[in-house]
């Protein structure tokens, strides 16, 4: 009786466990301007249910520059809901908010000379660019940049590269030859030019 009872329990905490679907993975990566580190990002990936999050840290402690920006992207049903991304850039602080609203999004986005307020994107977010740190988008793929509130596409403008454009900068992220990896991506910035390297 006490070992059928046992089983039991063990079948029943078996299900919680499968019907939570919980996930999680870390990514570390070196920030580097010509060879020099100038920083560090971390990055994560929580899924429960339906629900996805990407959350990255990043410091940036360079000479005259001084950043820390924190990004928190939510999914659900792989379709972003909310992003917060806070940040402080040589003391100053800036905030960029993004809420779907049952047919839109609501966008107030500031970053360093950047302010943007939007109410008419309608269409729904697959990608942000916080995302693309964990999977691996195709060309033609529109990104929704958090910081800044607006829609990017995706170019293949070099080998194993896909580029995107954002209103004070570029990423170039760098991957293998079959696409199954990304190996570097390169930032291009009016602060500051570098480079981010997986730690692996």
């Amino acid at each position: 009786m006490l070992k059928s009872k046992i089983k039991y329990c063990i079948n029943i905490c078996l299900l919680i466990l499968i019907s939570y679907k919980a996930f999680s993975q870390t990514k570390s990566f070196t920030l580097k301007t010509f060879g020099v580190k100038i920083g560090k990002l971390e990055a994560y990936r929580n899924s429960k249910n339906e629900f996805d999050s990407f959350i990255s840290y990043s410091t940036i402690d360079f000479i005259t520059i001084k950043a820390d920006v924190k990004t928190e992207a939510i999914y659900k049903n792989g379709i972003l809901i909310k992003s917060v991304v806070t940040s402080t850039i040589n003391g100053q602080s800036y905030v960029s908010q993004t809420l779907w609203k049952k047919d839109h999004y609501q966008i107030d986005c500031h970053a360093r000379d950047y302010n943007y307020t939007d109410s008419t994107l309608t269409t729904p977010i697959k990608w942000s660019a916080g995302k693309l740190y964990f999977e691996i988008p195709k060309k033609g793929d529109a990104v929704y940049t958090e910081s800044y509130g607006v829609m990017g596409v995706l170019e293949e403008t070099k080998k194993n590269a896909l580029k995107m454009t954002t209103p004070e900068s570029k990423q170039i992220y760098y991957y293998n030859n079959d696409y199954s990896e990304l190996l570097r991506i390169e930032v291009i910035n009016n602060i500051k030019n570098f480079e981010m390297i997986p730690v692996k």
